[in-house]
């Protein structure tokens, strides 16, 4: 099924984490929405290692806020069944789903293939075709920010992005109009 089928179906959830960095790096919040708007999941996760303040200056979120918060080994018992077989949508599907291998890894966990566990959509790479941006040397289009989607789209960005749940509310109205304006 193609994401804007997806979309139309009004059946699925959206995420989006924010954490400790690109590499190596741990989840320290994440957000479920679903496709109506409501939160089904917003947390802190405490970190096995600490934020680096590079991290914290993009999303304010500090080693103090997360030392008292769940671990992602917990976050993983609320996690697995909220997510088995739905439809997922992520803005960098890819980059997320990286964030929950490694976060697993950073706490010694085995691994667990999330792929096989929900279906995940990119809305990342379907708006980078709808606002074409070719790149010749990759043959491919390139990807665009979140706000440059909501910008698009004339969709505002709200004071409180970088957080999981605000990304996620803007991705469910990136969807929506996608849905809206596909000729």
């Amino acid at each position: 099924m193609a994401i804007l089928d997806v979309i139309r179906s009004g059946k699925f959830v959206v995420l989006d984490t924010e954490t400790t960095g690109l590499r190596n790096a741990e989840i320290c919040q994440i957000g479920v929405v679903s496709s109506y708007g409501a939160v089904l999941l917003d947390t802190l996760v405490q970190t096995k290692n600490p934020i680096p303040p590079e991290a914290t200056a993009i999303h304010g979120i500090t080693n103090e806020m997360v030392q008292d918060c769940i671990t992602y080994p917990e976050l993983c018992k609320i996690l697995k069944p909220l997510l088995r077989n739905v439809n997922m949508i992520v803005y960098n599907a890819k980059f997320d789903r990286g964030m929950l291998h490694q976060s697993a890894e950073a706490w010694g966990m085995d691994k667990f293939d999330w792929k096989e566990h929900a279906h995940w959509f990119c809305a990342m790479e379907k708006f980078a075709e709808i606002y074409g941006d070719w790149n010749s040397y990759h043959s491919s289009y390139r990807w665009q920010t979140l706000a440059t989607a909501a910008r698009f789209y004339g969709i505002p960005v709200p004071e409180n992005a970088h957080t999981a749940i605000a990304d996620c509310m803007v991705t469910l109205q990136v969807c929506k109009a996608m849905v809206a304006n596909d000729k």
